[in-house]
């Protein structure tokens, strides 16, 4: 991909209304389970970006049919699970797409090899494979264990009682949990407290249930799912994307202008759409309506100390609210974001300091000491290939002249109309 560098021209005020592409997260799980389902799924508002097309284009490799229209996408499981790809299944730098798919790789009949980019292969996988490996997964390690390249002679997952280590991700739980009813028995399935953020782990839990999945609770860190099972089929819609929704938010806060995004609602899915609280502590006033939510930003934003472990996505975004803060903000039990698409600690503190904000990079977090850059930025900000770091480094701009995104081209990973959209903030009724 030609690599993109993006200036930023600042906005006195944003006024604008932003119709959100779907959930990146929910897309995901929603290709996965129709994948394993009895019949075809209607996605409407799917998010048809980087990492969802690898992931629909890997269940293709597997015999699924793929059929994506204007507004929505079909996919028919295929006939017999699974066909033998021709080759490796790459998956780009999608860290949803991989330990998601291992799981489902592993409940049928083929072999498989997984690999990715460079970075991707930086990316632990080791948790999932060994929680798989429980369940009778024949999985071997192709280069560097814990990491990709995996090959996977799949047999089908059996049943049984399978521990999972989901502190670093909670994806690693999500896919053996989406897993799981394929299994030729019933399955167990037990973690430790606390789960890396958890709240996709009852993403993941509600869309089951959604689909006619039976499982048991039993406490907070045990389900217990009858196996095997098939998802139902169904028509589904997926939320607007609340991660997406964030850099609007953002550009309001920051601004103190007005955003309104549609579709979410205040019964959503999604975890992050708790960012609007934090927003809320630094002084932004948020408004639910029928279809959306209206973010409107203060005269002056309010440091914030805040755990973000349930919401990791938002770091990024919040850092750059907190270095035009008038104080000393906190961001804490985030560790995890070491393991992203970048090392987000490293890649926010870095680009901070290109704003000329003092940042210190903790190794759980950040201390960003706010007030309004007093200068130009000292040269580009670059993105790391992360998409997050470019659209939340792009708000900056709109309070700050000069600010230039290297490797703008990222965020076709999660949202290719980033920029175009972007654009259109200082105009009313977009």
């Amino acid at each position: 991909m030609t690599r993109l560098v993006k200036s930023i021209e600042p906005l006195s005020k944003v006024n604008a209304r932003i119709r959100l592409p779907g959930s990146k997260s929910i897309t995901h799980r929603a290709l996965m389970m129709a994948a394993l389902s009895e019949g075809p799924w209607e996605i409407a508002n799917p998010l048809r970006a980087e990492d969802t097309l690898i992931t629909a284009g890997a269940l293709e490799s597997l015999g699924a049919i793929v059929d994506w229209k204007e507004g929505s996408v079909c996919l028919r499981p295929p006939d017999r699970r699974w066909s033998t790809p021709r080759g490796p299944i790459l998956l780009g730098n999608s860290g949803t797409s991989t330990r998601l798919l291992l799981a489902l790789f592993s409940a049928g009949v083929a072999t498989f090899v997984m690999d990715g980019s460079p970075r991707l292969r930086q990316r632990p996988v080791g948790p999932a494979v060994e929680a798989l490996r429980e369940l009778g997964a024949v999985i071997s390690w192709l280069g560097e264990p814990g990491f990709l390249p995996v090959e996977i002679n799949s047999r089908g997952l059996g049943a049984g009682e399978v521990f999972v280590d989901a502190s670093k991700s909670s994806q690693f739980l999500s896919g053996i949990l989406i897993a799981a009813p394929a299994a030729l028995g019933p399955v167990r399935v037990r973690w430790s407290e606390p789960v890396a953020s958890r709240p996709y782990l009852e993403m993941t839990l509600g869309m089951m249930k959604d689909a006619g999945i039976r499982f048991e609770r039993h406490g907070s860190d045990t389900i217990e799912i009858p196996a095997p099972q098939a998802y139902a089929a169904r028509n589904f819609t997926v939320e607007g994307d609340c991660s997406t929704a964030s850099y609007f938010w953002g550009a309001a806060a920051l601004t103190g202008g007005e955003v309104f995004t549609s579709p979410v609602s205040c019964a959503s899915l999604q975890g992050d759409c708790r960012f609007l609280e934090v927003l809320a502590q630094m002084g932004c006033r948020v408004v639910w309506e029928d279809d959306g939510v209206r973010v409107l930003g203060p005269p002056r934003l309010s440091p914030v100390t805040v755990d973000m472990n349930e919401m990791p996505d938002m770091v990024p975004t919040l850092a750059v609210l907190c270095a035009f803060a008038e104080g000393v903000s906190r961001i804490e039990n985030v560790a995890h974001l070491r393991i992203k698409e970048s090392d987000r600690l490293y890649a926010v503190a870095c680009g901070l300091r290109v704003l000329g904000i003092e940042a210190r990079e903790l190794p759980d977090g950040l201390v960003i000491y706010g007030g309004a850059p007093a200068g130009a930025p000292a040269g580009p900000v670059e993105a790391f290939d992360d998409h997050r770091i470019a659209m939340a480094f792009a708000v900056a701009g709109l309070r700050l002249k000069g600010v230039v995104i290297d490797g703008a081209e990222s965020v076709s990973k999660s949202f290719p109309e980033f920029w175009e959209i972007f654009e259109t903030l200082g105009t009313e009724g977009h």
